[in-house]
């Protein structure tokens, strides 16, 4: 009979094994932050709110939840910045609650909140799904929130990480027209798009060591927009892996800031066509 320290021996691979096992598999199917509960004060501040409607080419309905947070004090007779942001596949369920990590959870904080008054939307995205699927549903959702608030259509602005980055390059490209300014971090999308998007005011970033979505499909991104005659912004941050969001959103004289001074003079135009 194999004595107890050989069983041991045996049972102790077997679990090494199985925690290396784990590890690989996580690192497969969560390539965002691990998602976790945003704070008290900003579930307390933002809303929770569910849109159900038609899917497009489809009699079938669908829901889309999302939080809402409006700006500290509404003035009568003013209109007001909306921030959309797209969350990463970490955030992806149906709780309502997780999408707020990171930028929607920034914003709330008094300082920032303070120093940008807007409303700020913050939908999330199904457990199974990609932003990408969604397009349709996200369009039809920012409208919506548009015209029931007191939204400035010249300031409507739009950013997403990591999966997020791709929604965010997807809807800017479906309706150029649409936002005064995106910014899309680690993510990326197809470069057949590029005519879309040259007078699109866009400052994409990325880490050069992102083991989960590659930087070269922001640099390709970039690289076809310049092409095409358009001018977007990028920033590159050497050594950084997949949370290159972190660093970027936080720097008060960064992308936010930036995001905030742009207005879209597009929208006039094709509304004068």
């Amino acid at each position: 009979m194999r004595s107890w320290s050989h069983w041991r021996f045996e049972l102790l691979a077997l679990a090494c094994w199985a925690c290396a096992n784990l590890v690989v598999y996580w690192n497969l199917t969560d390539d965002d932050s691990t998602a976790r509960l945003p704070t008290r004060a900003a579930l307390k501040l933002y809303q929770p709110l569910t849109r159900t409607g038609q899917v497009q080419d489809s009699r079938s309905t669908s829901s889309l939840s999302y939080r809402l947070m409006p700006p500290i004090k509404i003035k009568p007779q003013e209109r007001y910045p909306l921030v959309c942001f797209l969350h990463g596949a970490g955030e992806r369920g149906s709780d309502n609650r997780t999408q707020l990590f990171g930028l929607p959870e920034q914003l709330a904080e008094p300082e920032w909140r303070n120093t940008f008054p807007s409303f700020v939307l913050a939908p999330q995205c199904p457990e199974t799904s990609y932003w990408t699927n969604h397009d349709a549903e996200l369009l039809s959702l920012i409208d919506d929130v548009s015209h029931r608030y007191s939204i400035d259509p010249d300031r409507i602005y739009l950013t997403g990480l990591s999966m997020g980055g791709y929604g965010t390059w997807l809807l800017a490209a479906r309706a150029p027209d649409r936002f005064a300014a995106i910014v899309p971090i680690c993510g990326g999308g197809d470069t057949a798009w590029a005519t879309k998007l040259i007078d699109v005011p866009i400052w994409a970033v990325h880490g050069d060591a992102d083991p989960s979505v590659n930087v070269r499909y922001t640099r390709e991104m970039i690289a076809a927009i310049r092409e095409a005659g358009g001018q977007p912004r990028y920033t590159e941050l050497p050594g950084v892996g997949h949370d290159s969001w972190t660093q970027t959103y936080r720097d008060r004289k960064g992308v936010v800031k930036w995001m905030f001074e742009q207005r879209n003079s597009r929208r006039s135009r094709s509304t004068d066509k």
